[in-house]
């Protein structure tokens, strides 16, 4: 029985249960045996992709309008869909990245754009990857070095990326370049492109070996005199920081998935902690092992009411992606470092056999470990949520006036009694 949030209606959990029989009935027997197989193989996860969009469970046709080939069921249908298909143990990597590289075009593509690409996207008839990361450029995104130089009706790329998941495969990128370096200091030096992968000057220098023998199409690429026409640009040059960290929040908000694999996790560890037997008793009955538990169980919760929480204020229009950075950010670091802490857990309470591939734990804890890397680091987010919270006004009512120093009011006053 799906966890329903109290303030969701009848049509939003209705979703919800149709999303849990789909996982329950279709993906969850494919995570059964890819953990038989001790292999993540790029077939697997194109045919649980392909399986998703045959059941209208593509997170991008969520979260798309119905014009575009969507349902239309918001932020929080999209959360949903994230926390039950990260219960399965099956990665949808073409999925979710091309949630990533077109959700520029959802937020900010004009018709013409939406209706080229954003639609056979959706309906999963063509892929996209996202390209910030470079050679030199990582969590410094606004870094980027791939310039690109306007000539006529068209712009030039050149330059290189790397880190793409699934670069080689998909049929678009999401690219950011580099257009004007001397607006940098005001974030309007970068600009963000739909470039076809078909587009001559592109090539596939190198696919990364990633830990555990997960198959991503991790690329490096080259882009080399590459031609786009000024049609395929986001808004317009020097938004392209603002089209990136829009995008970016997105991407944040589909940590649920953490949510999905802790509860894989709970489960696990709540099984064998009952029917494991040392000292003559279930180690359920340890303190040590249930306070392992509550740790498990608090993070998740925690996690998930959070989560929820941002999808409806995205939902309702009280929050928009361009004040929304610092939440999606206390989310991501929050739940990405409790995933890692919570598979330790669950590891520690099932032992050696947690040490099996069959329990899943390891998968799980070796990706709650990139998800503290990708998508900005989890140092990264911290130093720019530190430095946003000093930005904000001191709220006078809550501090002591010795604290707080003198306002304009005292120094009046002090003057006047002079």
């Amino acid at each position: 029985m799906f966890d329903y949030m109290p303030w969701w209606d009848d049509d939003t959990r209705k979703f919800a249960d149709d999303v849990e029989e789909f996982v329950d009935n279709h993906l969850a027997p494919i995570g059964v045996e890819l953990l038989e197989k001790n292999a993540d193989p790029m077939d697997i996860q194109w045919a649980a992709s392909k399986l998703c969009i045959e059941h209208g469970f593509h997170p991008l046709m969520v979260l798309a309008e119905e014009q575009y080939g969507g349902s239309n069921k918001g932020y929080v249908g999209y959360t949903i869909l994230n926390e039950e298909i990260g219960r399965s143990n099956v990665n949808v990597n073409p999925l979710l990245t091309s949630v990533f590289g077109a959700g520029p075009i959802h937020l900010f593509g004009t018709e013409a754009q939406k209706e080229k690409f954003l639609k056979p996207i959706v309906k999963g008839e063509k892929w996209a990857s996202i390209t910030v990361t470079e050679p030199d450029v990582g969590n410094d995104a606004a870094g980027i070095q791939l310039y690109a130089e306007k000539d006529g009706d068209e712009w030039v790329l050149n330059g290189w990326k790397r880190y793409i998941t699934l670069g080689a495969l998909s049929d678009y990128h999401m690219l950011y370049a580099n257009t004007d370096p001397d607006m940098k200091r005001i974030y309007r030096h970068l600009t963000a492109f739909i470039v076809p992968t078909e587009t001559p000057g592109i090539t596939i220098e190198k696919i990364n070996e990633l830990i555990g023998d997960v198959e991503m199409a991790n690329s490096v690429i080259r882009y080399h005199n590459v031609r786009v026409p000024e049609e395929n640009m986001i808004l317009d040059p020097g938004d392209g920081w603002t089209v990136m960290t829009s995008a970016l929040n997105i991407e944040r908000l589909g940590i649920a998935s953490v949510v999905g694999s802790t509860k894989n996790l709970l489960e696990t560890a709540r099984a064998y902690g009952r029917r494991r037997v040392q000292f003559g008793q279930p180690i359920s009955r340890y303190n040590g092992v249930q306070l392992r538990m509550a740790n498990i169980s608090m993070k998740m919760h925690l996690t998930r009411v959070y989560i929820y929480y941002l999808a409806h204020l995205l939902d309702t229009g009280e929050a928009d992606m361009f004040s929304f950075a610092l939440k999606s950010s206390t989310a991501k670091i929050f739940g990405t470092q409790s995933l890692t802490e919570n598979a330790l857990d669950a590891l520690y309470i099932v032992g050696g056999d947690g040490y099996l591939q069959e329990t899943g734990i390891g998968g799980i804890l070796k990706n709650g470990a990139l998800m503290q890397i990708a998508g900005g680091s989890n140092d990264i987010l911290k130093l720019f949520i530190g430095r946003q919270e000093f930005k904000q006004d001191v709220d006078t009512r809550m501090i002591n006036p010795s604290v707080r120093g003198p306002t304009e009011e005292d120094v009046k006053e002090i003057n006047t009694m002079r």
